[in-house]
């Protein structure tokens, strides 16, 4: 899935071709996607100017003149590409926006979405925090409100474990499987560790991590396993700078010790018992 650093890797890339730019259309060559998708999105951005564009977790957030903003999320496997006016479509390209960019081209967005469950929507610019799939969601990743207290206060009382704490989009938004470990090899933190357990040393370098970890990962174009790719085409690079994710019975940089991949809800989650005790 893509996670934090792919979306703002792809919302960089289109900033420079979408902001300012006129809508001319918008198609849907399927009725749903992860939800139904709204039949009035085209008619009511329709001629509207894309006026910014703003990742929050792992949503992409495009708002237009007309005071309405798109809501898009990639799913397991969605990526989004910029192609020119005539481009031959492929296989699961379910949206495709047309659009007449500031230097007078008339370019494609479209988002490509092998298992469907990405999706797109609208909100009112001014509301957007009240979207049902919003208004749940707790601070984003790279916010610069992401505390010490903040965390502390979080982890009060609760009894789950860091690695599903992280990926609680609920108390952080944005990280997913393939950063939470790695976030939490760096730290030093076994993923079973419990939150209420943690202390403030432990949360400072908690959140250095977090930081580091998707910054690096932004610069490094994100991570492509599977379907990610940048809208540019190229995939990103970060996969060659895993620490410990996908890494299972190979040495860890730091000790030498056998890299250990565990289930946790289900999830494959990796770790160095002798660098992250619990």
């Amino acid at each position: 899935m893509p996670e934090l650093p792919e979306v703002e890797t792809s919302l960089r890339y289109l900033n420079h071709f979408l902001k300012n730019s006129k809508i001319l259309n918008i198609e849907f060559f399927v009725k749903k996607l992860r939800w139904e998708i709204n039949p009035k999105i085209n008619k009511l951005f329709n001629d509207s100017i894309i006026i910014d564009l703003e990742r929050f977790g792992k949503y992409i957030l495009i708002h237009s003149s007309n005071t309405n903003s798109l809501i898009i999320h990639l799913g397991m496997s969605g990526y989004l590409k910029i192609e020119n006016f005539d481009f031959t479509k492929i296989k699961h390209d379910h949206v495709v926006l047309t659009f007449r960019s500031m230097n007078n081209q008339i370019k494609r967005l479209v988002l490509n979405d092998q298992r469907r469950f990405g999706f797109i929507d609208f909100k009112n610019t001014y509301h957007l925090k009240n979207h049902f799939l919003i208004k749940n969601l707790g601070i984003d990743a790279l916010s610069k409100h992401l505390s010490v207290d903040y965390f502390k206060n979080k982890f009060i009382g609760k009894q789950k474990n860091i690695k599903n704490a992280l990926l609680d989009q609920k108390l952080v938004c944005g990280i997913g499987n393939i950063y939470a470990s790695e976030i939490l090899f760096l730290a030093k933190i076994h993923p079973l560790k419990e939150v209420s357990y943690l202390n403030e040393k432990e949360i400072e370098l908690l959140i250095q991590n977090i930081i580091a970890v998707l910054n690096n990962a932004i610069v490094n174009g994100g991570t492509s396993i599977k379907n990610f790719k940048k809208p540019d085409g190229k995939l990103g690079y970060f996969k060659q700078k895993l620490k410990v994710y996908g890494r299972d019975n190979q040495s860890c940089y730091n000790c030498s010790n056998k890299i250990l991949q565990i289930k946790i809800n289900k999830r494959a989650t990796y770790l160095c018992v002798n660098c992250q005790k619990n």
